[in-house]
């Protein structure tokens, strides 16, 4: 991509993300905030044996969208995090820690009974703010 592409691409961006809240807007209004559903959550965490056990061409799908997103967003937008797996409230043992130990997760066969969700990112939501309170009663 030349300098002047992403440029225009920048100024494309910023365009239609600028005010979060509005309707049309992406920031607001786009593929990811509808993805969360009605969660109020903040982040959405996927496990690493959970990345490895798909497809190796979602895998490369995945990877050059985040290689493309770091050279797009402001380093700001990639800060470092710690994950620590709640469940009722409570630190729980997260048996996905130990990834270099476990199988790949199976893949579903075709025609398989779809998820429980309706939503595509259901599942892994993190809301630190409450989960982490709750946690540390």
């Amino acid at each position: 991509m030349t300098s002047t592409e992403a440029t225009m691409r920048s100024e494309l961006h910023a365009a239609t993300v600028t005010e979060p809240g509005r309707p049309g807007s992406t920031y607001s209004d786009g593929p990811a905030w509808h993805a969360f559903g009605l969660s109020r959550a903040a982040y959405h965490v996927v496990p690493r044996r959970t990345l490895q056990s798909m497809p190796v061409e979602w895998q490369a799908r995945f990877v050059a969208l985040m290689v493309e997103a770091r050279a797009m967003l402001p380093d700001e937008a990639f800060p470092e995090y710690q994950v620590i797996r709640i469940e009722g409230g409570k630190f729980a043992h997260d048996p996905n820690r130990r990834y270099r130990h476990a199988v790949p997760f199976p893949l579903r066969s075709a025609g398989a009974e779809q998820a429980s969700t309706a939503h595509a990112l259901a599942g892994a939501f993190v809301n630190t703010d409450t989960q982490f309170k709750q946690a540390r009663r």
